[in-house]
C-alpha cells in the first residue's frame, strides 16, 4: 500500500493480488483464532475494494475496445453468412431431443455428420436453438458468447480491485477476443465460454452463499470437465459448496434420465467411457500434454496411459496451489491455475477447450505479483497465433522434427510454463502451513 502503511501501521495480511496490505486482521483471507488458522469472513457478493495501482491506462482501454469492436464484427459477419459447425450440432441435438430421436451413434440425425458428445440434459437445454432460424440462432449465439466473455472479465477485474471494472473489462475484451482459442471457439460456435461463465460465478465468489457450487454442478452436468473446479470448495473445506456442486450435477443427470431415459442410459453406460470421442491426441489443435507426446512420435495409447497418473499429479498440484492462493484471497489466480491444470492434463483439449485462459488478461494488467503477470503474459501472447497449423490436420503419424515440434506445440508449452510460474506464485503467497488444513477444525459457515 506504499505510504499508506506508516511505521506504526502493522502489515497484516495479503492483498487480493498478492501484495501486502495494511488494515485490521480481517483484511486477510485467513486469520488466527486461538492456536489454528481459519478463513476470515468473506462476502461472496461484495466486490474487492479498489486498490492503488489497480488500473489500466485509458488510452490502452480504448484501443482494446476498438479491437473488441473489430473482432465482434468479424464474428457476427461469419455467424450471419457462414456455418458454425458445433452450434449446428447442438441445434440438431435439440431437435432430436424434442422429437424423441436418438442422440448418439447412427441414430443421431446430424446434418454435418459430427456426433453429439454431451449428456441428454445438454440436449434439453439446446431445444430453444430450434425455435428460430439457423442464421438468427448463430447470430444470437455469437452475441451471447461475446457478452459472456465480457462478464467473466468484469468479474475478474472486480475481484482484482479495479476502480472501473466494467470499463476495464470492455478494454480487455479486445485481446481476449483475439486469442486463437476464442477465435476458434467463435468460428465453431462452441459452448465452453458459457461453461466458464458458470464456473467463474462460483470460483470468483459472485454466487450467493446458499447457491455456492451450483454453477459448477450445472456446468458439469452439461460437460463433465467443469467438475474439476469444485476443488475451490474442497480446499477451503466448504463442504456445503462441495455438496451443492455434486447435488446440482446429479439433478442434471436425473433430469436427463427422466426426460430421455434410453439416451441417458446409453450416454452414462457407453458414450461417457469413450475417451477419444472428441478426437485423437495427435490432432494438431490438441494442446493437452498428450498432443506434444504423440506428435513427438509416441504411440497415442502410451501417451494416454502416461497422462493417467499425470492427471493425478496435475490435480494434486492444482489443489495445493488453490489452497495457498485462496488463503491469500487470490481467486483469479486460482481460476487460471485450475484452467491450465484441466487443459494440460485432459486426454484431449483442442484449443477452444482452453477458453478459460481469458482470465489471464485481467491478471496481466491488474495483478501486482510480477510472477503472475509474467505467467499471464506468456499465456496471452503465445495464444494469439495458431502455431499448431505447422502440422497437417490430416496427418495420421508423426515423426519427431525438433523445430516443427517446438513451434507446433507452443500453446501447450506456454500453458505448462505459466502453470509452473503460478505454482511459484502460490508458494510465495501468504498462507498457513498445510498441516493447519488437517489439524484445525473446519470453518463454520460464517467464516467461509
Amino acid at each position: 500500500m506504499g505510504r499508506a502503511c506508516g511505521r506504526l501501521a502493522p502489515r497484516l495480511g495479503p492483498a487480493p493480488d498478492g501484495g501486502r496490505a495494511c488494515g485490521p486482521p480481517e483484511s486477510s483471507s485467513w486469520q488466527r483464532r486461538g492456536s489454528s488458522l481459519k478463513p476470515a469472513t468473506e462476502s461472496s457478493s461484495t466486490p474487492a475494494a479498489p486498490r492503488r495501482g489497480a488500473w489500466v491506462p485509458q488510452a490502452l482501454i480504448w484501443v482494446g475496445i476498438a479491437l473488441a469492436a473489430v473482432m465482434s464484427g468479424v464474428f457476427l459477419y461469419r455467424a450471419a453468412t457462414g456455418y458454425l459447425l458445433d452450434v449446428g450440432v447442438f441445434r440438431d441435438a435439440g431437435r432430436a431431443f424434442a422429437e424423441g430421436w436418438g442422440l448418439y451413434g447412427e441414430d443421431f440425425p446430424s446434418r454435418s455428420g459430427f456426433a453429439f458428445l454431451y449428456p441428454p440434459f445438454a440436449a434439453l437445454l439446446f431445444v430453444p436453438l430450434t425455435w428460430v432460424g439457423e442464421t438468427a440462432m448463430q447470430v444470437l449465439w455469437t452475441i451471447a458468447t461475446i457478452a459472456a466473455i465480457y462478464a467473466i472479465l468484469a468479474m475478474a477485474a472486480t475481484r482484482l480491485g479495479a476502480r472501473r471494472p466494467a470499463f476495464i473489462a470492455a478494454g480487455l475484451s479486445g485481446p481476449a477476443l483475439a486469442i486463437e482459442p476464442i477465435v476458434s471457439h467463435m468460428f465453431f460456435g462452441q459452448i465452453n465460454v458459457f461453461l466458464m461463465l458458470l464456473v467463474a460465478v462460483d470460483v470468483l465468489g459472485f454466487t450467493p452463499h446458499r447457491l455456492r457450487g451450483v454453477g459448477i454442478g450445472v456446468a458439469a452436468g452439461i460437460k463433465i470437465t467443469p467438475a474439476a473446479y469444485a476443488i475451490v470448495y474442497l480446499v477451503r473445506r466448504d463442504w456445503g459448496g462441495v455438496w451443492r456442486s455434486a447435488g446440482a450435477f446429479f439433478v442434471t443427470a436425473l433430469i436427463g434420465a427422466a426426460t430421455a431415459p434410453e439416451q441417458a442410459w446409453r450416454f452414462w453406460t457407453e458414450e461417457f467411457f469413450i475417451l477419444d470421442r472428441a478426437g485423437g491426441p495427435g490432432f494438431p489443435p490438441n494442446q493437452a500434454i498428450t498432443g506434444p507426446l504423440t506428435r513427438a512420435g509416441m504411440d497415442p495409447d502410451l501417451a494416454a496411459a502416461i497422462m493417467g497418473p499425470g492427471l493425478i499429479v496435475f490435480a494434486l498440484l492444482a489443489m495445493w496451489a488453490a489452497y495457498r492462493l485462496l488463503a491469500a484471497g487470490r481467486r483469479v489466480e486460482t481460476m487460471l491455475v485450475t484452467v491450465l491444470a484441466v487443459s494440460l492434463s485432459a486426454p484431449v483439449a483442442v484449443t477452444h477447450h482452453w477458453a478459460g485462459i481469458i482470465v489471464a488478461f485481467p491478471l496481466l494488467f491488474l495483478a501486482r505479483d510480477t510472477i503472475v503477470r509474467v505467467a499471464a503474459g506468456i499465456v496471452g501472447i503465445v495464444n494469439l497465433v495458431p502455431f499448431y497449423e505447422v502440422y497437417d490436420d490430416e496427418q495420421a503419424e508423426f515423426a519427431f522434427q525438433p523445430l516443427q515440434w517446438l513451434v507446433g506445440n507452443l500453446q501447450s508449452f506456454a500453458g505448462l510454463a505459466a502453470f509452473v510460474l503460478l505454482l511459484v506464485a502460490a508458494r510465495r503467497a501468504a498462507a498457513p502451513p498445510l498441516r493447519e488444513f488437517f489439524s484445525s477444525p473446519a470453518p463454520t459457515p460464517a467464516e467461509k
